[in-house]
């Protein structure tokens, strides 16, 4: 009995130290980057087993991108946010509604409100879109298309070692596991079958562990995230650089048109309080009116108790 708890205690040692080694390789690993020479195609395979169909989502595109090249052969995750003007904000909305669904994504989350009276009470959505990563480039260009990006932010986030790291921790803990199977079906003590399950509950924990992060993982890798905000404008900002002239010419008309949308909001809120600013007026009315009528009574008062004096005085010399 005693000899079979050690032959398990052993072997116990020996699988533990196989699960640091392995994840300890894992991180040392070398995992220097391969640049595509001429924007071909990415390669078709990998050293190590990793899902190739969400690798090949990465394959270089013909987009307006910031230049920069997704490495062969990498776990990447890309993710973008967007500011954009729209005169025709429903339009806009429905139109990159459909191209995003015709192109295989989905909106994770929109939200719509007003931007107040100070606004014009003009709207504006804040989204989050989910697209498959090889789309993304061909959904920018659309934005682009359809509205006026302001601001535009991409991120590219190497998540290779990562990956790599984990599914080394999850390969050292799955063989573990069968191999505590395999010692629980040898087991004859009842306390080396308690230990033997007490093992296997936390082994098989963390192989769930490592897998929700795989999958997790793939989720961020083949679907990239959007982040954007659309504001619904009267006039678009311009983007594009200008000459004196056309900067001067462009800064009149808007001139022109802030002192048309000042009287215009000032005539709204005119009509719109004329209620409230008829009660006030009759308030102060009054008020004026009961302020004159004591002011000019003590004058006369006054100028009463004054004629009285001068008469008095004249009646005594």
């Amino acid at each position: 009995m005693k000899k079979t708890s050690v032959i398990i205690i052993a072997v116990l040692i020996c699988v533990s130290m196989l699960f640091v080694g392995c994840s300890k390789s894992a991180k040392e690993a070398d995992y220097s980057p391969s640049y595509p020479q001429n924007g071909g195609s990415y390669a078709d395979s990998a050293e190590h087993s990793l899902n190739m169909d969400v690798i090949s989502t990465f394959a270089p595109t013909d987009s307006k991108s910031d230049g920069s090249d997704v490495l062969s052969g990498r776990m990447v995750i890309r993710n973008a946010e967007l500011a954009v003007e729209t005169k025709e904000f429903d339009a806009f909305i429905n139109s990159i509604t459909d191209k995003l669904i015709s192109l295989g994504g989905y909106i994770q989350s929109n939200r719509v409100n007003e931007r107040g009276y100070r606004y014009g009470n003009l709207r504006y959505a804040d989204m989050v879109l989910r697209i498959p990563a090889d789309k993304l480039d061909i959904f920018l260009r659309e934005v682009d298309g359809i509205g006026n990006v302001i601001e535009r932010y991409e991120n590219v986030d190497d998540v290779t070692e990562q990956y790599v790291d984990i599914e080394a921790r999850l390969s050292a803990v799955r063989t573990e596991y069968d191999t505590l199977l395999e010692l629980l079906s040898r087991a004859e003590s009842l306390e080396d079958i308690i230990t033997l399950q007490d093992r296997l509950s936390s082994v098989r924990y963390q192989i769930e562990s490592y897998e929700g992060k795989l999958r997790n993982y793939d989720s961020l890798i083949s679907y990239s995230t959007v982040s954007m905000n659309v504001y619904e404008v009267e006039r678009e900002t311009s983007v594009e650089k200008e000459t004196f002239g056309q900067e001067a010419s462009r800064k009149f008309k808007e001139s022109l048109q802030d002192v048309g949308d000042g009287m215009r909001t000032f005539a709204i809120w005119f009509i719109g309080n004329l209620p409230t600013i008829l009660i006030w007026a009759v308030i102060i009315a009054v008020i004026v009116l009961i302020v004159l009528r004591i002011t000019l009574g003590g004058r006369k008062k006054r100028k009463a108790r004054k004629e009285i004096k001068t008469a008095s005085a004249e009646n005594e010399k």
